[in-house]
């Protein structure tokens, strides 16, 4: 048995992987080092040096900060070196910090993406940054595509956003304005920027009105649509291709909902429905939690049965429910990012083996869920394999499945499964 763990573990860690879920890399500026207990948590902890510090205490800090060292010094920080062996973090980070200055973002890059074997990635590049209300650019996803193949995938709530800008700007009527997003909708899935093909939607509603996405009459819709438009002040014609921004941030439940039941919808007539990532589970302190449990999309998930519909992050705290809905809905399916790596081995090791009691493995799928920083896509990769080959091999010892079998769950689980459900 040992011998077939032992194949398992070196044919999981040299995989091949599509990353089905991350966003654009910071454009890093001159004297601007973001923290890394920041990048590692989803707290507003970058102006308050008594949250940043408690940060430094958990879990996924105290293992990624010494796994980031050993990716750039390619040994382990000697704890011998402080006094009565304890490490002192500060001195991991400027290394890391130096190191990274040295090499420049384009060869971490490339270093990263050669190390962790990622063979293409589907971005979501709506996720902006800002310090101190200055928006930090972004690289472009042609600058992404130098090291991988790269997809997109079109935020609603942002797209929304703009159609509204526009409506106010222009004057539109409701029914003007539902003609103009629908065919905005379709130009942009049918016209994609700078080449790089459009291959899914995603959503963020559990962030603002949660995840009970109901079918509202159009009569209400209408009325909402009007207190919208004039909620929108002070919107000018700013908006450029470059920074996609616009003064307006929609939180109207019915608007919101109205335009998911919109896309889902021209989605569910083609040949090839176009496949949806939700937001689900943890997330920042924008997120009521317990409007992202992955059960509140029940309604959503039987209107369109046709429509494939992600549930992004493990759904975590919620990973059972997740893997119960994809094993009662044929057209739901699991993302593993997030939950991996952002907890401690154990709750990345519980999240992927609780899911399991029930999912799939055809529709669970991996993702980094990386953002802002390269190193997250080695981290993504190097814990998610860990984690499956832990799981799978408990399996294997159990008797579940065959080696072959266990190969196969983890070749569809980096890759395959995403290759079929996105049309690569």
């Amino acid at each position: 048995m040992q011998d077939k763990i032992n194949q398992l573990e070196s044919f999981i860690k040299t995989l091949p992987i599509v990353d089905h879920h991350c966003h654009n890399v910071i454009d890093k500026q001159p004297n601007i080092e973001l923290p890394l207990a920041f990048v590692l948590s989803e707290g507003d902890s970058i102006n308050n040096p008594l949250f940043l510090n408690q940060l430094k205490s958990t879990l996924i800090f105290k293992r990624s900060i010494k796994d980031i060292y050993k990716f750039y010094y390619d040994k382990d920080f000697i704890e011998d070196q402080e006094e009565n062996g304890e490490i002192d973090e500060n001195i991991i980070e400027n290394e890391i910090n130096i190191k990274r200055n040295e090499i420049g973002t384009d060869n971490i890059m490339r270093e990263v993406f050669t190390r962790s074997n990622i063979e293409a990635i589907i971005l979501d590049d709506s996720l902006k940054f800002s310090i101190n209300s200055i928006e930090l650019p972004l690289k472009s996803n042609l600058w992404h595509s130098q090291f991988t193949k790269v997809y997109r995938v079109i935020r609603l709530e942002t797209l929304l956003e703009k159609s509204l800008v526009d409506a106010k700007i222009k004057g539109m009527t409701f029914f003007v304005w539902k003609s103009y997003i629908e065919k905005l909708y379709r130009d942009t899935i049918d016209h994609p920027i700078d080449g790089i093909k459009v291959v899914g939607l995603k959503s963020i509603v559990a962030y603002r009105c949660g995840l009970g996405v109901e079918n509202p009459s159009i009569q209400k819709v209408l009325e909402e649509f009007e207190n919208v438009i004039n909620e929108i002040q002070n919107v000018t014609a700013a908006t450029t291709a470059k920074t996609n921004q616009f003064n307006y941030r929609i939180e109207n439940k019915t608007i919101i909902n109205f335009f998911i039941h919109i896309a889902m919808g021209v989605s569910s007539t083609l040949s090839r429905p176009i496949p949806i990532q939700i937001h689900t589970g943890f997330g920042d302190s924008d997120l009521s939690l317990e409007l992202s449990n992955p059960l509140l999309l029940k309604p959503l998930i039987e209107s369109y049965p046709n429509v494939p519909i992600v549930l992004l992050h493990c759904s975590y705290p919620f990973f059972r429910e997740a893997g119960f809905l994809s094993w009662v809905y044929p057209n739901v399916y699991v993302d593993i990012g997030l939950a991996i790596p952002f907890l401690s081995i154990n709750g990345m090791k519980t999240s992927i083996q609780s899911m399991l009691e029930l999912a799939p493995i055809d529709k669970i799928i991996y993702s980094s869920d990386s953002h802002y920083i390269p190193e997250l896509f080695y981290l993504g990769s190097m814990w998610a394999r860990n984690i499956i080959f832990k799981v799978l091999s408990k399996s294997l010892k159990n008797n579940e499945i065959t080696l072959k079998e266990s190969k196969e769950f983890a070749f569809k689980i980096f890759k395959t499964n995403c290759l079929n459900l996105y049309k690569l």
